[in-house]
């Protein structure tokens, strides 16, 4: 029996500098032999999806992707397993460039005629308030505190994606010259790892943040997360490395200096912080309870 080919288009109309028009989405998606049914990431009953859709489409940044997710690992065992594609509209846009979707229509077209399937893997989480998994990472230190101070600046409208990325570049220089490093001890299959760490991160993805990559092998098709650890006495090579990555606007040639350690198994994090960030979303945590992570391989379909 031939597979129905209805596709679910979540859109945050939002997104980044806002490029992509409901109208010229949709006759995308119908170009390449799909039905489509449309709903804005913006209204109550965005996930309600018919039970023929085979191919859910998401048109937004890293935060909407995280959104769509979370409501998809949400479905029932016995429920149809659903395909996902990105059409990347927002600002870092990291998760999507990590798997190479390309920003624009025609490659979007091209991913679903295509039909490239990939298994991504997801970090299922342990006491950590609120959430349960993430998509592309979770950290303590600079990062946490960049999302913090980002969220709570006072920023002009009109700022373009690209202007957004370089002021939070900026910051990030700002933080990292004066941020007071936290003890922790991290458990990564079973080898021990303690220090006083400026950041600690536990990624699926190459990039974080304003672009940064910090994992720049990581692929969340593997079975493996990198975990980037940022110690004191890096703090003035960081500094410098992100000067340099700012003023060259360079994201390829400079080599990050942290320590990375590969993981497949499971992630134990002890640590002094209170304030994490599990891929966009700003979480406390509760003081001595250690973060548990570990790897769910080839949790969600996705087309690339």
């Amino acid at each position: 029996m031939e597979m129905s080919k209805h596709a679910h288009l979540l859109h945050n109309p939002k997104a980044g500098d806002g490029d992509h028009l409901k109208e010229e989405l949709m006759q995308t998606i119908v170009s390449c032999g799909f039905t489509c049914e449309y709903a804005s990431t913006k209204t109550k009953d965005w996930g309600r999806m018919k039970t023929k859709t085979t191919l859910v489409i998401v048109a937004g940044g890293d935060g909407t992707v995280r959104q769509v997710m979370k409501k998809l690992l949400a479905r029932r065992i016995l429920d149809k397993r659903l395909t996902v594609a990105l059409l990347p509209a927002g600002t870092a846009n990291n998760f999507a460039k990590t798997l190479g979707a390309p920003p624009a229509l025609a490659g979007l077209s091209r991913t679903i005629t295509r039909w490239n399937l990939k298994k991504i893997d997801i970090g299922a989480l342990r006491n950590v308030p609120n959430t349960k998994f993430f998509l592309e990472g979770m950290g303590m230190g600079l990062l946490p505190k960049l999302i913090k101070e980002m969220k709570e600046a006072d920023r002009p409208e009109e700022e373009t994606a690209e202007e957004e990325l370089d002021t939070a570049l900026g910051k990030l220089i700002e933080i990292t010259a004066h941020y007071t490093p936290k003890r922790a001890k991290i458990l990564i299959d079973g080898v021990e790892y303690e220090d006083d760490y400026l950041l600690v991160e536990v990624l699926n993805i190459k990039s974080v943040g304003p672009n940064l990559k910090l994992a720049p092998q990581a692929d969340p098709t593997d079975g493996i997360f990198q975990v980037a650890l940022l110690r004191e006495s890096d703090r003035e090579a960081f500094v410098n490395y992100l000067r340099r990555l700012k003023d060259s606007g360079s994201r390829k040639r400079l080599k990050v200096p942290l320590q990375l350690v590969d993981a497949t198994k499971e992630i134990i994090i002890r640590c002094d912080n209170r304030l994490i960030h599990v891929d966009d979303e700003l979480i406390d945590v509760k003081k001595q309870r250690p973060i548990k992570v570990e790897i769910r391989v080839g949790i969600m379909d996705m087309i690339v």
